[in-house]
């Protein structure tokens, strides 16, 4: 195995682990010898890819890490980059796909791209707002607050919509399945005869949360196509998470 390659492994094993790493942490947790780790660890401390706690011996990510990090977070907004990745959907897809954030207890439309596959397409313009309990993409946003703080969001009366949750209890169970697949499902919920996949991501800079989510008629939504469509928003979501640093894309283990 390549120094670079085993230097990458490193680097990704403390994203995923989020704390300084010993050489015994991080020679189980990629299977590899400890001497061998260790020649790769001085090698990434001698060019400053990490530095070494000089109580503790233990490695965390380098000044070169953390510059290049900051560049990255600051050079490019989670919209932007959300938007690049609805674009690769949409194509691979060929159904509609929206950014949306989450404003107060609604999901709010910011950007959205039609696709070409089959004779109607789902079109729900920017701006559009939607109450955040009765669409994927707002359950997507939601499941990122804490049970107390999404409850407090969309209030303790939820009205009849479709398809959508009708109670609070309801909603919160359906928050903690999105939590552990990374993605939410919704049909003939607040657009009547659509269905759609959504995942969200959390800026750690500023708190906000967006979506990222594909729509079609609800009549299209097999089994096998809400499958690909849901792998597809929560792996985008998932890049996107991983580079600004969102802390459950980092720990996420779903996938």
């Amino acid at each position: 195995m390549s120094s670079l390659v085993k230097a990458k492994d490193v680097l990704r094993l403390m994203s995923r682990m989020r704390r300084d790493l010993t050489v015994m942490d991080i020679a189980n947790g990629l299977g590899l010898p400890k001497s061998s780790v260790s020649r790769t660890l001085a090698l990434m401390a001698e060019h400053d890819f990490l530095e070494r706690d000089p109580v503790t011996r233990a490695y965390r990510p380098g000044v070169l890490v953390v510059e290049a990090a900051y560049h990255v977070r600051a050079s490019r907004s989670a919209p932007q980059l959300l938007e690049e990745e609805l674009g690769k959907l949409v194509d691979e897809i060929g159904y509609t796909g929206y950014v949306v954030m989450l404003d107060g207890s609604d999901s709010l439309v910011i950007h959205m791209r039609t696709g070409k596959a089959g004779t109607l397409q789902a079109y729900t313009p920017v701006g559009t707002r939607a109450p955040a309990y009765a669409t994927s993409m707002g359950r997507a946003k939601l499941s990122r607050l804490s049970d107390g703080e999404a409850a407090a969001r969309v209030g303790s009366v939820l009205d009849p919509i479709g398809e959508a949750p009708r109670s609070q209890a309801e909603l919160l169970r359906q928050l903690a399945q999105i939590r552990s697949a990374g993605w939410a499902f919704s049909h003939d919920e607040f657009v009547p005869d659509v269905a759609g996949t959504a995942s969200a991501v959390r800026d750690p800079g500023s708190g906000q949360i967006f979506g990222i989510g594909l729509a079609f008629p609800a009549r299209d939504h097999g089994d096998a196509l809400v499958a690909r469509c849901g792998a597809a928003v929560r792996d985008a979501a998932s890049r996107v998470g991983k580079h600004l640093g969102d802390p459950s894309w980092l720990a996420f283990t779903g996938c």
